[in-house]
């Protein structure tokens, strides 16, 4: 049976159904002074998309226990405890409870996160074993490519409930307020909520006069103001693979990298320089010569650009570098 007949098949037999949709506003109203944030130039060079971040929480105890789980009223009860949080959490996050403005604004008008319940007639590990990217886009909130008006809402969340107890919860946020560091900030500060190890007044959670800190340092320029053309995610000829390297490995090639120019290579630099070799391999033994190529890697600005406010800088603060090989 070929790869892509399998996929289909497991792919038919899983099975996600939504049972229930609600929005949910921020626990407290947003002060009259805090209703406008501006955005940062960074902001409004990001694409109208949608960040996505799926998060795993298996079901960590034996068969015989599970089997005497009431499983409808355990996932009630967390997902009344995750709606309580979020609420929470958007009191301080307010402008991702707010509606976009056209590459101007955020309006935080408390309009609310999308909430999304659903359930999945599989055991998790089902999923985890071999994860298939067609149905891990089943478990978030909405496509990757969906634009604000498709997704109504800046933050959208879907916990889906899986025969076992286990729990998937997928987050999906607009890059016009959130980049990944921001979006992990996020996730960290509403965890936390959730724990109950910290209240909406703790120095644990950030606090809203965080936010227009970059429009300040990195003001919006009027020539991104007037509709760009649609981001169009080309997907022909494309192929989407994951690669797993074990902490072992990755320090065996850490080692093997060192040198006197670079003595302590990044994780990130030395799977980055191997999968780049391995390509440039490819391309060499496919074409019979070697081509240029180039290697472009996304970078968090906010440790390294040397200002003392950007740190915890909300928003987008992101570049990028490119390495080329001749």
């Amino acid at each position: 049976m070929k790869l892509s007949s399998v996929k289909q098949k497991m792919a038919s037999e899983i099975k996600v159904e939504v049972i229930r949709k609600e929005t949910i506003k921020p626990s407290s109203p947003t002060p009259h002074h805090l209703r406008t944030s501006s955005l940062s130039v960074f902001d409004q060079l990001q694409p109208e998309t949608h960040i996505p971040l799926l998060l795993f929480y298996p079901n960590n105890i034996s068969d015989d226990v599970v089997n005497n789980i009431d499983h409808n009223s355990l996932f009630a009860e967390r997902s009344k405890l995750l709606k309580t949080s979020l609420s929470e959490a958007l009191t301080q996050f307010y402008p991702f409870a707010g509606e976009f403005e056209y590459n101007v604004s955020i309006s935080c008008n408390d309009h609310g996160a999308r909430f999304i319940e659903s359930r999945v007639n599989c055991p998790i590990l089902k999923v985890l074993d071999k994860p298939d990217f067609g149905i891990l886009e089943q478990l978030i909130p909405i496509a990757i490519k969906s634009e604000h008006v498709e997704a109504g809402h800046l933050l959208l969340v879907q916990v889906n409930l899986f025969e076992c107890g286990g729990l998937t919860i997928g987050v999906s946020i607009s890059h016009k307020v959130a980049d990944a560091s921001m979006l992990s900030t996020f996730i960290k500060s509403w965890a936390t909520i959730a724990l109950g190890s910290a209240s909406t007044a703790s120095d644990q959670v950030l606090l809203p006069v965080e936010f227009g800190v970059a429009a300040t340092l990195f003001p919006p320029q009027d020539v991104f103001n007037s509709p760009q053309p649609t981001m169009k995610l080309i997907k022909d000829n494309c192929i989407t693979k994951r690669f797993v390297f074990d902490a072992s490995k990755i320090a065996a090639l850490k080692s093997k990298a060192a040198s006197a120019a670079v003595p302590n290579p990044t994780r990130v630099e030395v799977v980055s320089a191997l999968i780049w070799k391995c390509a440039l391999q490819a391309s060499r033994s496919n074409l019979g010569f070697t081509k240029p190529s180039t290697w472009n890697q996304a970078v968090n600005m906010r440790k390294i650009s040397g200002l003392a406010m950007a740190e915890n800088i909300l928003g987008n603060f992101v570049s990028f570098f490119t390495a080329m090989s001749t």
